[in-house]
């Protein structure tokens, strides 16, 4: 087990009676907009038990002054981590040195992705993560994510993830998990 959340309550925007996360678990997360889809991540987080959590958030940030190199972080000496980055296929050399300030929206997003990519997690809790990405590279992403064995949770409005998603889909109506 890697989470279990029994009788959780946040405030009104969320009432979780009972959600058990086992590793290698896949759970697609629906619900309008405003249904605690994010609060229940958060949740998630919180109650997940000895376990490395990697969390791509919504909306990520990042300090714009730092450049992309700089920003995606790590240890071991700079070439290294450059090597490490453009392994990802997220970014191109001529990027790497650029100020995060200056980037896109869907290149911000793709820095996100190469942090979260660059860690061991047990559990994956993935925020609409094909928001402000091409077509190609959500698609690269799916297939990324098919072959992760950790417990995955994915909050998605994304028509073609959701439906070639493979796992347990529950419903937030009201904060309520149906």
């Amino acid at each position: 087990m890697v989470a279990q959340l029994r009788d959780v309550r946040v405030g009104e925007r969320l009432h979780v009676p009972a959600l058990t996360i086992r590793a290698g678990d896949r759970l697609l997360v629906r619900g309008a907009n405003g249904a605690g889809k994010t609060t229940l991540l958060r949740a998630i987080a919180e109650h997940a038990r000895d376990t490395e959590v990697g969390y791509l958030a919504q909306e990520v940030t990042f300090d714009p002054g730092l450049t992309v190199l700089q920003a995606y972080g790590g240890h071991g000496h700079p070439d290294e981590r450059r090597a490490a980055l453009l392994r990802t296929g997220l970014f191109r050399a001529s990027v790497l040195d650029q100020r995060v300030g200056t980037l896109s929206v869907g290149q911000r997003r793709r820095l996100a992705l190469a942090r979260l990519l660059a860690g061991a997690h047990d559990l994956l809790l993935l925020d609409e993560p094909t928001n402000h990405l091409s077509p190609v590279l959500a698609e690269e992403l799916e297939r990324a994510l098919d072959d992760y064995r950790g417990a995955l949770v994915v909050v998605s409005h994304d028509r073609a993830l959701v439906r070639r998603f493979r796992g347990t889909v529950i419903t937030l109506t009201g904060g309520r998990v149906s």
